[in-house]
Parts: structure tokens; C-alpha cells; sequence
């Protein structure tokens, strides 16, 4: 276990909830939260997550419902402003989220202080608790030179990928680029227990070799280039997200390194085609550095 790597991100993260309890009546955003982490954009909400066990939407609505709960121990209020004032828009949205978190209304929980006494006790933690693995991966540590990949930007749900990997390969076909394909990478921008499926950012992307430019919609970039984790992940693509948060997670805590500000990208191995899901193979490569005292 390397504690100087694990505690410098518990520090990071324990900002934002210091953040997020501050201004409950607010909705910052990822960029916002990600800076007061001082943790990439790329990372942010998967480290978070790997902390907490929880999403920051999750933390910033039980933060709401606790004060909220304050609220309405301490003083005599109307509900409907202690629902304004917590950050809700109406007081129905107050009571439903309200009631799917405690169980009871808002007149109930006023009526019964002890239950609200444990309500309160409840929300002062998170509910998703320590990810625990079933299992240790191998993760390997590679240097990996820069390449070109051409990446198509895919928004909404994982199951249409394929669609978007087609349109890519139909534009390399027609183009004339397949005689340079070297292998089919994504990068997985957003996570989709935090984004809504309809707003998930995803980037197909092909190498195509070096001198393949980009046409249309598509666009270039560039991954590689510096130390990487990998992990290996055998079978259908909805398992990588265990991958992701057994390396934001326990290996990253006990690895004594610490994230770059590049995007963690999977290479597929395997052509979806011609094999059963069981059998498609993927190497997760996340960026890393060695830890430095300080950081």
C-alpha cells in the first residue's frame, strides 16, 4: 500500500465535498469540480467515484436532503422554502427525491424526531461504500511512443458504438485508408452512471497510420506517449467498467503513481465480427506518473 498516493487524493476529493456541502443550492459543473481536485477533466469523476463510492450528483443530492433534514429539525419553515433552499426548483421535486431517500415526507420526518435523527445519521455518509474487487487484476506498467489515431465523437448510449465504429470504417473504406489500419481504440470520455446515456461523449477512433488526415466530422488525435497502467479485460465490452474502477481505485491508491492529465483509452484486440463476445479481448491503458511528495 502506498499511503502518500492514496491520502493525496482522498485530500483532493475531500475539497470538493467541503465544496459541494458549501453551496447546496447550486449546480457547478464538472470543470468546476475538477478544478477544485486539481484533478483532470479526463479522470475527475471516475476518481471521485473510486473515493467516495459515489457519483458527485449522488453526494451533491444527499448533501441537499441532509440539509434539508436540518432544516427541518431547526427550524419552523415552510417546506417549500426549506426545497428552495436546498437547491430544488419545486417542492415536488423536493418530495419525491425526499421521499426515495428517507422513505417519508417532509411532515413526517418533522413529526418523528427520532427518525429523523437516523435519517440524518444515514445521509452523513456516503451509501455506496468501499469498492471492494472480487479479484486482483494483473496490471502491467508499459511506455508507449505517441501515435495518430482518427476519431469519430459518438453522443448517447454504448450500444450504438457499433454504429459510430461503422461510419468511421465506411469513411477509411471509401477514402481509401484501410491499407494503413493498424487497430480500433475508444477513449470514454464521460461516465455513464454520472451522464445522462443521451449526453455520453465516446470517441471511436482507428490508427491509420501517420499520414491518414481526418475529413468531415471526424478529427485527429493523438494518444500514447508516457507511462501507462493496462489491464487486460476478456469478454463483453459492458465489463470494462469494472476494469475503470479497479484502476482509479484500489490499484491506483496502492501504486504510488498518479494520473496525467491525458485520457484513459481501450484498445481492442479483437474483431467483434468474427468472435463471440466471450472471447473479445481489450487492453485498458490508463496514464500515469510516478508519484512526487507534494503534489
Amino acid at each position: 500500500m502506498k499511503p502518500s498516493t492514496k491520502e493525496n487524493y482522498i485530500r483532493r476529493i475531500s475539497r470538493v465535498v467541503d465544496f459541494l456541502n458549501a453551496q447546496t443550492e447550486s449546480a457547478p459543473s464538472l470543470e468546476q469540480l475538477a478544478s477544485v481536485a486539481a484533478i483532470s477533466t479526463f479522470h475527475f469523476h471516475r476518481v471521485y467515484t473510486a473515493v467516495t463510492g459515489e457519483t458527485p450528483s449522488a453526494t451533491m443530492r444527499r448533501l441537499r436532503i441532509a440539509k434539508a433534514c436540518l432544516l427541518l429539525r431547526e427550524t419552523a419553515r415552510p417546506i417549500t422554502e426549506i426545497a428552495f433552499d436546498v437547491g430544488y426548483d419545486s417542492s415536488q421535486a423536493f418530495a419525491k427525491t425526499l421521499r426515495e431517500m428517507t422513505g417519508s415526507t417532509a411532515s413526517e420526518l418533522r413529526a418523528d424526531l427520532s427518525k429523523l435523527a437516523r435519517v440524518l445519521d444515514d445521509l452523513s455518509r456516503p451509501s455506496g461504500g468501499d469498492y471492494q474487487p472480487d479479484k486482483m487484476l494483473d496490471v502491467k506498467l508499459v511506455s508507449i511512443e505517441p501515435f495518430k489515431v482518427i476519431a469519430h465523437r459518438h453522443v448517447g448510449p454504448h450500444s450504438n458504438l457499433f454504429i459510430a465504429y461503422g461510419e468511421l470504417f465506411s469513411w477509411a473504406e471509401k477514402s481509401g485508408n484501410t491499407e494503413g489500419f493498424k487497430g480500433i481504440y475508444g477513449i470514454p470520455i464521460d461516465d455513464p452512471r454520472e451522464t445522462p446515456e443521451q449526453q455520453a461523449r465516446f470517441d471511436c477512433c482507428f490508427d491509420l497510420g501517420p499520414d491518414t488526415a481526418p475529413a468531415g466530422d471526424f478529427t485527429q488525435q493523438m494518444l500514447g506517449g508516457g507511462l501507462y497502467a493496462v489491464t487486460r479485460h476478456v469478454g463483453p465490452y459492458e465489463g470494462l467498467d469494472e476494469k475503470y474502477d479497479y484502476l482509479y481505485g484500489p490499484w491506483l491508491s496502492a501504486s504510488g503513481h498518479v494520473l496525467r492529465a491525458q485520457p484513459l483509452f481501450n484498445h481492442y484486440l479483437a474483431d467483434p465480427d468474427s468472435s463471440p463476445p466471450e472471447q473479445w479481448e481489450t487492453d485498458v491503458y490508463l496514464p500515469v506518473d510516478e508519484y512526487e511528495r507534494g503534489e
